[in-house]
């Protein structure tokens, strides 16, 4: 039933906003890890979430921008 669901609701969604929200479920899992359960979390680990959740802000801003522009043309 959840996978259905999902897979429902992806319909109604941009890709690109269905990705970025991919993001989110390991990230809260991480911190969960990290502060509820004292898993260790430094070092390459934190370099390399830094700079997926880096990339997904330049792409999510740039796909805003864009956005903007486009709406700027048409009206």
């Amino acid at each position: 039933v959840p996978l259905l669901l999902f897979a429902v609701a992806a319909r109604s969604i941009p890709f690109a906003l269905l990705g970025i929200l991919q993001f989110l479920s390991p990230s809260i899992q991480l911190f969960l890890g990290v502060w509820l359960y004292g898993e260790a979390f430094a070092g390459a680990r934190l370099a390399g979430f830094c700079a997926i959740w880096l990339a997904l802000l330049i792409y999510s801003a740039e796909g805003w921008r864009s956005s903007r522009s486009a709406r700027k043309l048409a009206d």
